[in-house]
Parts: structure tokens; C-alpha cells; sequence
């Protein structure tokens, strides 16, 4: 997990939540294409292809997920369940993870947290749905939280 929180980080630190910079920085397109039944994103040859009938906010994360597998794993990846957080799949959990800091940086979140913001309020101050929030707050809690309140390096 560390490794994913440290490369959103990254990106965050160089280009801010753009997905516009960042995919353009990384060579990738971005299309959206009309889709039929489960389907909602695939990642291929340098490609992301989004169901173009989606919210901005599902479109964004779905975007910043096909990133995921694009910086964490090797090969062309299909997104075709019901709901995009499938805790199943250890693939999958590092795509959500990684679009969960991604689009939600820390620095931002804490002083939100600090304001005790409500969770629709912080989905709709990031653009991304309720149910992002909720990841990237259980992803703080259990790996970037410490009890000294110094940020936890465990790895996962």
C-alpha cells in the first residue's frame, strides 16, 4: 500500500489531481465511448475508453483507476462490475486504492477532517463520489495515521 500512496503522492506533488496533465504526462489517451450493459472503463495499449454516459464524478475516479493499473500492473485491464470498489481482487484493491489518494490528497483531506466536514462534503469538495471518500478515509486510517501522530510506513 505504501507504494501506492507514495506514487499519488507523487503525481500529486508534480501535477496537482489533473487527470488531464497526469495522462497526457504518461502518454495515455482518454476516450469515451458508449458502452452496453456492465461495462464502465477499460485500459488498453496506452488507452483509457470510460462509458461516456456516467456522472463526471464516476468518470473521474474510473479514469484515475485505469491509472492504477497502469503505473501497478503489466497488461490491458477491463472494468465490467457492478460496483468499481470489488474488494475481491488484489488488482483491483491497488486501483482503488491508488484513485483514492490520487484524487483525494492528504493535505487537502486533513484540513477538511480538521473542519470535521461531513463525507458528502468532502465528496463534493474533491468531485468524487461518497463512496471514494469512505476508501480513502479507511486507507488514511489504517496506513497513514499513527497513534504518535507521525504518518505510519507499513507496507502492503
Amino acid at each position: 500500500m505504501k507504494r501506492v500512496i507514495d506514487k499519488a503522492n507523487q503525481l500529486n506533488e508534480t501535477y496537482g489531481n489533473d487527470l488531464d496533465r497526469i495522462t497526457d504526462s504518461l502518454g495515455l489517451s482518454v476516450m469515451y465511448e458508449e458502452m452496453k450493459g456492465r461495462m464502465k472503463e477499460f485500459y488498453f495499449r496506452g488507452a483509457i475508453v470510460v462509458r461516456s454516459d456516467l456522472s463526471i464524478r464516476e468518470k473521474r475516479e474510473l479514469i484515475a483507476h485505469a491509472l492504477g493499473h497502469h503505473l501497478f500492473h503489466a497488461g490491458n485491464h477491463l472494468a465490467m462490475q457492478k460496483r468499481i470498489y470489488s474488494f475481491g481482487n488484489y488488482h483491483e484493491k491497488q486501483a482503488n486504492a491508488f484513485a483514492a489518494c490520487l484524487l483525494i490528497p492528504l493535505s487537502k483531506l486533513s484540513r477538511l477532517m480538521d473542519d470535521r466536514a461531513r463525507i458528502d462534503e468532502i465528496a463534493d469538495n474533491f468531485g468524487v463520489t461518497e463512496e471514494l471518500v469512505r476508501l480513502r478515509l479507511m486507507i488514511w486510517a489504517n496506513f497513514e495515521k499513527d497513534l504518535s501522530g507521525e504518518k505510519s510506513a507499513r507496507v502492503g
